[in-house]
């Protein structure tokens, strides 16, 4: 007992001789749960999350701007019509917007891996060119999840837009397109290529007759004439002080973000953005 007792004693002491030997090494931290954030040291600010991301500055500058699109595609393979307003396009250091179809995009998709790598934006058309607002039950879900799979095997990354057949809509599309994530791109300017196939001169002249800053023109990369139309138009545009981006690349040179389930025809002051209601039907 006198033993215990002793040894106790001696322990205090040492004890209290400890305490005023320096600062004590602060407790380690618990580990961070899976899943979670670092803990950040007392002093210092996590910045990252404050910081803005660089803005896009690789788009084709110009002093005004302008997004051709091109519905229907890809046409042909080596040699097609798309082959050549690709290389058009690259020639003229514009970009462009293509929606997509998944059918035809199963029959000609040797050119797939050129519209990311040049610059260009794609977006989904639906996989079989069908009326979403009258032909499907589900809005449209199907058609375009399937092809957004479909366009995603090819290049590697899915579609962030999408634009309905004939531009029609009702308030079940917009619902399953805000499910989807994807803003619904409609346009202003119409070149009417679809109705007059062989008339490149007509395709030139409404581009150059409609342009304006902001705006979003229509045309199908099915013709011709529409690579010889739209080619003439930007080399005159071209000299006007206008270059060409996509789709995304104008809305964000217009400080606009752009919203799953809604619908835009243009970045014009003129435009609005729709996100109800129904269009032709």
């Amino acid at each position: 007992m006198k033993r215990h007792t002793t040894m106790l004693a001696c322990a205090a002491l040492v004890a209290v001789l400890l305490s005023g030997c320096g600062t004590p090494e602060p407790a380690a931290s618990p580990a961070a749960p899976a899943g979670s954030a670092a803990a950040v040291p007392s002093g210092s600010a996590d910045t990252s999350a404050n910081t803005p991301a660089d803005p896009q500055t690789d788009f084709p500058q110009g002093e005004k701007y302008i997004a051709l699109t091109f519905d229907d595609g890809p046409t042909g393979n080596e040699g097609g019509c798309t082959e050549r307003l690709l290389d058009g396009l690259k020639e003229r250091d514009a970009h462009a917007t293509f929606f997509l179809c998944g059918y035809r995009v199963e029959d000609f998709h040797s050119m797939m891996d050129r519209y990311l790598a040049e610059g260009h934006e794609v977006g989904n058309h639906t996989t079989d060119h069908i009326r979403l607002d009258i032909e499907t039950t589900d809005g449209g879900y199907e058609q375009i999840s399937s092809n957004q799979e479909q366009i995603a095997s090819c290049t590697g990354e899915a579609p962030t837009l999408m634009r309905p057949v004939g531009g029609a809509y009702n308030d079940a599309v917009l619902a399953s397109m805000k499910q989807l994530g994807l803003p619904v791109i409609l346009w202003n300017v119409d070149t009417l290529d679809w109705k007059y196939h062989d008339d490149a001169d007509m395709v030139r002249q409404r581009i150059i007759d409609h342009a304006a800053d902001g705006v979003i023109v229509l045309e199908h990369d099915l013709y011709e004439a529409t690579v010889d139309g739209a080619l003439a138009a930007i080399d005159e545009l071209q000299e006007q002080g206008y270059a060409f981006v996509t789709v995304s690349e104008l809305a964000q040179l217009k400080g606009v973000t752009l919203e799953p389930g809604k619908v835009y025809t243009g970045f014009t002051p003129e435009d609005v953005v729709v996100d109800h209601g129904a269009n032709f039907s």
